[in-house]
């Protein structure tokens, strides 16, 4: 107990000391998680809480108890709490730096309005300027990106946030020995940064390197063996060296931890569909379709499921009963008259599978395909089965005996 009374003590002497120009506030003051103990940062929220509702006026209780939400992941929550220091104390640059900082983690776009109304506060830090250059980087505005890192480096040449935003703008340049070398110098000052991890893992990949991908990865994987997005990670380099088996096990296990993530339901569907597991994957594109109804590609998808196997009136019959949910749906009313075609077309002996009956339908005209007269077929009405015309033997005409 005296021990978690310190640990309190140390962090709200800490918070309470940051100002807008003092250098301590410089780097965000977050401890390591596997160092920490989460009943001590519950703990320590439900005392703040406490404070926050004996004087809910005060923005810098709303600031520590952001700090402390941040400290243990818990984004959204720091937003809101951040967001209401903000609105109490609106001219604060501090605070509209950790907004910003909030935001850019949860990929909101605001971010980069928030970051830039932080600088018009004359809120002077190099964490401000490393924020700016990688929101200007998602933004590809390069020449806005390199200045920001330029007045960092100016005021804090080595810092693990400079030299991963660095990595990350030479990533995007394509030179991947200098951003892999930036990742590197980021996890030499700060050795638990799975950022920095999952950046050096993506920019392999991404330069078609997965067999040291996948090294950092299982490096990666056993300081974060809970991390979500290195899991995700490892599918993808096994999805792209062929390993789909291996990779499907693996998005599964991902979707155990993110059920909300019908983007991963796509590959595992893609996949069984590349192994003409065709059962399989309507199964997936169609649990994807109903979690996300607005996809409309996911239906398209599952239908294609029956029509790759020739079975046309399965998949009319699927996108008919989608469309008495989805009735403005264009493309699935599209889809089903496509296939109505499809259908007519074979009901009346002109259907072909092959090449000319596709460009037919791709043109939009009711064709008739002439076969050849070899494959011509007739319907025997007594056993009503397809009959295919024997084709007719030539005649041998020897020698005529009957002149002399």
């Amino acid at each position: 107990m005296v021990r978690f009374y310190v640990y309190l003590l140390i962090i709200l002497l800490g918070f309470s000391a940051c100002t807008d120009h003092a250098r301590d506030e410089f780097n965000i003051p977050v401890q390591n998680l596997n160092q920490s103990n989460n009943n001590e940062h519950l703990a320590a929220l439900s005392i703040l809480s406490d404070a926050i509702k004996n004087n809910p006026s005060d923005p810098v209780n709303y600031y520590k108890r952001a700090l402390l939400h941040y400290n243990i992941q818990n984004y959204k929550d720091g937003l809101v709490d951040i967001t209401r220091a903000e609105k109490l104390d609106p001219n604060s640059g501090l605070y509209l730096f950790f907004k910003a900082k909030f935001e850019s983690l949860l990929n909101i776009p605001t971010a980069l309005k928030n970051a830039q109304f932080a600088e018009s506060q004359k809120f002077d830090s190099p964490d401000l300027y490393i924020l700016l250059a990688d929101l200007y980087l998602k933004e590809k505005q390069f020449g806005k990106s390199q200045h920001y890192m330029r007045k960092a480096e100016q005021a804090y040449p080595y810092n693990a946030d400079l030299f991963l935003v660095k990595g990350k703008y030479y990533a995007r340049q394509a030179d991947t020995l200098t951003a892999i070398n930036n990742f590197k110098r980021a996890l030499a000052l700060k050795p638990h940064r799975i950022d920095a991890y999952d950046q050096i893992i993506k920019t392999y990949n991404a330069a078609r390197m997965p067999d040291s991908a996948l090294i950092y990865n299982e490096l990666a994987l056993k300081k974060f063996p809970d991390s979500r997005e290195l899991v995700y990670n490892k599918a993808q380099i096994l999805e792209n060296v062929g390993a789909l088996d291996s990779a499907t096990k693996v998005y599964k296990r991902f979707l155990v931890l993110e059920p909300d993530r019908y983007d991963v339901l796509e590959k595992v569907g893609d996949i069984y569909f590349r192994k003409k597991n065709y059962a399989a994957a309507f199964l997936v594109y169609d649990k994807w379709g109903k979690a996300q109804p607005e996809q409309t590609k996911a239906f398209l998808k599952a239908a294609g499921c029956y029509e790759v196997q020739k079975k046309f009136a399965d998949a009319k019959n699927y996108l008919e009963r989608i469309r008495t949910d989805l009735p403005e749906e264009i493309k699935i009313k599209s889809e089903i008259d496509r296939l109505t075609y499809i259908l007519d077309a074979q009901e009346n002996r002109y259907y072909d599978y092959g090449e000319s009956y596709k460009s037919a339908s791709r043109s939009g005209k009711n064709k008739t395909v002439e076969e050849p007269e070899e494959n011509r077929r007739i319907f025997d009405e007594k056993i009503g089965t397809i009959e295919k015309i024997q084709k007719r033997s030539q005649l041998n005409l020897g020698r005529d005996t009957t002149r002399h």
